[in-house]
């Protein structure tokens, strides 16, 4: 669950829903920029399916007593995270093998930022699934990097539109303060940089996409009043299920 909080509510958006807007971005993304048009559709699956772990997780929130708002994929317990991440990734594969192999990079890449004990075996399980992929698909490895790039970036351009409320000055991001890293420029690595327009309008620089990205994201905004008369699990129940529009342009 993807959480921020208002000053009488909490907003919660499913990780699921946060990854059809990385779907969306990702297929937009223009072809030229990567290496070949090679396996696009992997790639686009991935994305979209790429949080498909926390579907069970999040139909449920938690509540976290120490932070006294409800648990978010920044403090949601790792023991129990890691568990669902390995089943997904294993449905994943079933369907797609290169978008396991895709998701699971992803899901490494982010678990050793904030290695522990929780993640170990994690993350060694998870090379070994990446390494036996590789070698039956005879993955372009190239272009796998690339790959790779392209989705952690949409996946981060998601969650810049899902932290905060929408409108919020990028200085104020936690963060994304500084921009994202971005490797597809005439450097090796550069910066992109995204700023709120208007409550609904994300201005980027550069624009790596084929066209203006519109996408819809769903969220629900759970009273503090409900959640302590309810509990935040039937709140959550009881709260209509929103949408906002939102569209990517260049800025």
């Amino acid at each position: 669950m993807i959480v921020y909080e208002k000053e009488d509510a909490f907003i919660l958006i499913a990780q699921h829903d946060h990854a059809r807007v990385s779907g969306d971005l990702v297929s937009a993304w223009r072809n030229e920029m990567f290496l070949s048009e090679d396996r696009r559709e992997d790639l686009n699956y991935a994305a979209y399916e790429h949080d498909s772990s926390w579907i069970q997780l999040d139909r449920i929130p938690l509540w976290n007593d120490a932070a006294q708002s409800p648990f978010s994929f920044r403090d949601f317990p790792g023991n129990i995270r890691f568990v669902f991440y390995t089943k997904g990734l294993d449905k994943v594969e079933e369907t797609n093998a290169y978008a396991a192999l895709l998701g699971s990079i992803l899901y490494t890449t982010l678990a050793e930022k904030f290695r522990n004990e929780d993640t170990i075996d994690f993350v060694e399980h998870e090379f070994s699934r990446q390494s036996a992929i590789i070698e039956r698909l005879n993955v372009n490895v190239k272009l796998l990097q690339m790959h790779v790039k392209a989705l952690l970036l949409c996946d981060e351009l998601s969650l810049f539109v899902c932290m905060e409320q929408p409108g919020t000055p990028r200085r104020e991001y936690e963060w994304f303060a500084n921009g994202f890293s971005y490797w597809f420029g005439e450097s090796e690595q550069a910066t992109l940089i995204a700023d709120w327009k208007d409550d609904r309008t994300i201005l980027l620089d550069p624009f790596p996409f084929q066209k203006e990205v519109e996408t819809k994201l769903p969220y629900k905004e759970v009273s503090k009043s409900d959640a302590e008369q309810y509990g935040i699990s039937e709140a959550y129940q009881r709260a209509h299920t929103r949408e906002y529009t939102l569209k990517f342009v260049a800025g």
